[in-house]
Formats: C-alpha cells, structure tokens, sequence
C-alpha cells in the first residue's frame, strides 16, 4: 500500500545549475526539486541509492558517493562563510529539507533513533559511530528499514568553519541496530577503518565524471 506523503516542500524553481555549478563550492547550496522528490519515495529511498556499487547519479539530480558499504546522498551544504559564501541556501531551507526527511523516515519505519556518537568502536555500531565521529557528524538520526538495511541523517561540520553538511547515509542495518532480527541478518560488511568525509567538491566533480545531473 502507498503511503501518504507529508509534503511542505515549496521551492520548486532550484534547478541544477544553481545546486552543481561551481558558485555553489562556495556559496552553498541543497538538491534541486527534481532530486528532492526523487529521493523522497514514499516506501524507502529508491533502490538506485540502496543498490549503488560507485560514485555517481541515483537518479534526476541525486548524487550518490560511495564509501566502503555505505552510500551517502548529499542533500544540502552551507557555503564556505570564510571566503564569502552562505548565500545559496539558508538555515532555514536546510531545517526545512531535514524535516522533510525525518517525516519521510517515519513513513518508511517509524521513528527515528539517535545514534550515540560518542560510541566506542568495540562493535559494529561503535565502528560506524566512531567514521561519524571522525568525519565531523554532529547529530545522527537513524531507521532501520528492513533486516539487512538502515537510513542514517547526518549532521556534519560547522557554519563557521565552512562544511556544515546534510546527508542521508545508507548503510547495512547492523551498523545502526543490534536487534535480534537484524542480527541474524548480518552481512560480511564491517565499518571498521571507514571513511565517510565527503566534500560538495565531490558532489560538482560528478557533473564531469558521470554527465548531466539530470540523467
């Protein structure tokens, strides 16, 4: 059955120039409507995300970056404040963006969880913590969507630094959760030594790589 889909969504003019043209290394910026809705499937993020083996398109204007077993879909940056930038997205649109998420997630699995980041790394869940913890995340908000995968939202960096990011991290569901059911599923994949830093130069550097966003 279809859920329904709460939506509150209002900035349909964003486009792909303004989200992956080079001004947005600086200025900052978040997915365009196109990928924003594409991303937000109302039974779980779209297979082409869940499924990805490397770097590139998910679909319209969805980047999709992959470290070890997790995929991570940048959704927004700030700018670089430091060199003048800040101007391509506000606070606001970017809270907007992590609501609409979170009630997405609660329409795929309920809701969400918070991963402890201070976690130390004697498990497979203190293993993705700690890649967390080491790539700047500041808050992580998790679901487990079925007995092999989990969806993580990710804070990272600082405004003032210049890398405060959003992310929606896809990951096997024994590195969020240590349930029963989840564990009796668990993979071969272990977040040990995982390195999950990206960048929005990472995100600009696909438009030459892997074609148009738009693909």
């Amino acid at each position: 059955m279809t859920r329904r889909r709460i939506d509150l969504d209002l900035d349909v003019h964003r486009g792909a120039a303004e989200s992956f043209g080079h001004g947005s290394l600086v200025d900052g910026a978040r997915l365009p409507h196109a990928g924003r809705e594409f991303l937000r499937g109302p039974d779980g993020p779209p297979p082409t995300v869940c499924a990805a083996t490397a770097d590139g398109w998910a679909g319209p204007s969805v980047p999709v970056l992959v470290r070890g077993a997790a995929r991570i879909v940048p959704l927004a940056w700030r700018g670089d404040v430091s060199r003048g930038g800040g101007t391509g997205v506000s606070a606001e649109e970017v809270e907007a963006y992590r609501f609409a998420i979170e009630a997405d997630g609660m329409q795929w699995a309920g809701y969400w969880h918070m991963i402890d980041l201070e976690e130390q790394p004697v498990d497979r869940i203190g293993e993705y913590a700690t890649a967390l913890r080491n790539a700047g995340g500041t808050r992580a908000e998790r679901w487990v969507l079925s007995p092999t995968l989990g969806a993580v939202l990710v804070w990272a960096g600082d405004v003032d630094r210049g890398d405060a990011s959003l992310a929606l991290h896809i990951v096997p569901a024994d590195w969020v959760s240590d349930v029963s059911w989840v564990t009796r599923n668990r993979g071969p994949d272990s977040a040990g030594d995982l390195d999950v830093r990206w960048s929005w130069a990472d995100v600009i550097a696909l438009t030459g790589e892997h074609g148009s966003p738009t693909t």
